[in-house]
């Protein structure tokens, strides 16, 4: 049997996912810092880091707008499609902790080693080239070419801090 969905429900779905997108960007939004990059736990040969290009990113802003990602190449993006997603550990950096990581320790002992202290993780996804996975509401991660980069966000944008009971 086919379902047929009137147009009101087509808006309301559309309208949905727009709530979402906005959410997602909302979150994250505003200037954030590149505060180190280090190498990804599955590198064990030497040179397989390019000094160059860490040092070419870390200092450099990234700043997540509704309608683009401004940062150096290739974190910029025009048109970004934002999503929150909810990841495991064995999805963190596309699947590269899991695939080329330590098999002895696996995914979640990487993950933990990292600074991913909660299941699942919170992920942006952009729509672009890089995904940005939280460690907490202040500080993203994203692999590029062996190095996990850590951006910081700016003490303008920064959360309140929690109160404890």
């Amino acid at each position: 049997m086919t379902e047929h969905r009137s147009p009101a429900s087509w808006w309301l779905f559309a309208i949905g996912l727009f709530a979402a997108a906005a959410a997602a960007q909302d979150r994250f939004a505003g200037r954030w810092t590149i505060a180190r990059g280090d190498a990804a736990p599955w590198v064990g040969t030497t040179g397989a880091v390019d000094p160059a290009e860490v040092k070419r990113l870390v200092g450099q802003h990234v700043t997540f707008e509704a309608k683009r990602i401004r940062g150096p190449a290739p974190l910029g993006c025009d048109g970004p499609h934002y999503a929150l997603e909810n990841v495991p550990a064995e999805g963190l950096f596309q699947g590269g902790l899991a695939e080329y990581g330590d098999p002895a320790l696996g995914a979640d002992a990487l993950a933990t080693r990292i600074g991913f202290a909660r299941r699942p993780i919170a992920t942006l996804d952009t729509g672009c080239e890089i995904d940005f996975h939280a460690t907490g509401d202040d500080e993203l991660l994203f692999a590029l070419n062996n190095v996990i980069y850590r951006l910081h966000r700016d003490a303008a944008h920064a959360s309140p801090p929690r109160k404890t009971p």
